[in-house]
C-alpha cells in the first residue's frame, strides 16, 4: 500500500496504517502544499484550526517530498506546542502522554520527511503499533489504485467511531482530526 507521509495525520490515515502490513511511503512524489504532509488539524475552543509547518521548496513546484526543507526562521514548533497544549490540556490523557511527543517540538529539523517520520514513530510508540514500512527509492507510478492512497480523500473512506472530545459542550463531534485529538481524548 502506498501512502504519503503526514505530520500527525488524521484518524482515517491511521485506520489505513493499522490495517496494512506493508506500507510504502512515497518520498519521491512532488510535494503538494496545503495537505497533511505538512499540516495537522486540531480542535480548539474556537473550533478546528490547522497547524502548518512552514517549508521551503528548493526546486520550486516540482520539489520531491524528500527534498522539502523546514523553514526554521519562524517559531512554528513553539506555536504548535502551545496551541496543542492549550487545546488539549483539559483532555483526560494529555498530562500522561504529552512527554511522548514533546521532542518533536524541541528538535530542530532540516527536512519535512524527518518531522513526519518522527511524528509517525511517536504515535506508533504510544499506540503500540508495530509499523512495517519502507521509503520509496523513486516515484511510484501505479495502476493499482486500490493500493494507492496518496490522494487525501482516501483517508475519509471509512466512518470512524466517535469518542468524547474536549470541546463537546460547544461543538458536535469532529471526525478525522489529527491523531493527537484521539490520543489525548481517548488514550492509547
Amino acid at each position: 500500500m502506498i501512502l504519503p507521509l503526514t505530520y500527525f495525520g488524521p484518524n482515517g490515515y491511521w485506520n489505513l496504517l493499522k490495517k496494512n502490513d506493508n506500507i510504502i511511503f512515497d518520498v519521491h512524489e512532488n510535494y503538494i502544499k496545503q495537505t497533511y504532509r505538512s499540516r495537522c488539524i486540531i480542535l480548539t475552543c474556537n473550533g478546528k484550526i490547522t497547524l502548518s509547518i512552514p517549508v521551503k521548496k528548493v526546486d520550486g513546484n516540482h520539489t520531491a517530498l524528500k527534498n522539502i526543507q523546514v523553514e526554521n526562521n519562524q517559531p512554528w514548533q513553539r506555536t504548535h506546542f502551545r496551541t496543542i497544549q492549550s487545546a488539549y490540556k483539559a483532555s483526560p490523557y494529555f498530562d500522561y502522554l504529552i512527554d511522548d511527543f514533546i521532542h518533536i517540538w524541541e528538535k530542530r529539523y532540516t527536512y519535512l520527511i524527518d518531522v513526519c517520520l518522527d511524528s509517525i514513530q511517536a504515535v506508533c510508540n504510544v499506540a503500540n503499533i508495530n509499523l512495517n514500512y519502507s521509503l520509496s527509492d523513486e516515484y511510484i507510478k501505479t495502476c493499482d489504485t486500490a493500493q494507492d492512497y496518496r490522494n487525501e480523500e482516501d483517508f475519509f473512506i471509512e466512518p470512524l467511531d466517535s469518542y468524547c472530545q474536549v470541546f463537546n459542550d460547544r461543538f458536535q463531534f469532529e471526525p478525522n482530526l489529527s491523531i493527537l485529538d484521539k490520543i489525548f481524548n481517548d488514550g492509547k
